[in-house]
């Protein structure tokens, strides 16, 4: 340790003034001189009309978006595609089976009814291919 400097003690030696000095009753009336210098708070007064206007704005917006889409979605054009291309879909995309799971009994009834059968075709192709015409014929 160093022996030649002095001890210090805090609370005998004397004091450095600042030279600033806090002027008397300074503090007894300090909050009251701030509230006097805020602004008075003004509550805001909001009308039910204009409360209501908002809201009933609100419900036609959203009324009228629906509107919107509904009508947008509904009566879009879409583009039409003639027969051939969807025949060609059919047969390039769709099985024979899938066809069947497609169909309902009434359209195989409109099938039925509308097929013209010529018998002289139907007796071409049984004699070209190799079946059992006895199980054909009913006579």
């Amino acid at each position: 340790m160093n022996t030649n400097m002095k001890k210090f003690d805090l609370h005998n030696d004397p004091k450095i003034e600042t030279g600033f000095k806090v002027p008397e009753h300074y503090f007894e009336d300090f909050e009251a001189r701030i509230m006097q210098q805020l602004p008075e708070q003004e509550v805001k007064v909001i009308s039910l009309w204009q409360r209501r206007s908002v809201w009933v704005s609100s419900v036609a917006a959203v009324a009228l978006l629906a509107f919107g889409l509904t009508f947008y979605f509904n009566y879009t054009s879409k583009g039409s595609l003639d027969e051939t291309t969807v025949e060609n879909y059919l047969a390039s995309n769709m099985t024979s089976y899938d066809l069947i799971q497609e169909l309902d009994q009434n359209d195989i009834q409109e099938l039925e009814n509308s097929l013209v059968l010529n018998d002289d075709a139907v007796e071409s192709y049984l004699s070209e291919n190799d079946n059992d015409i006895d199980l054909y014929l009913n006579e």
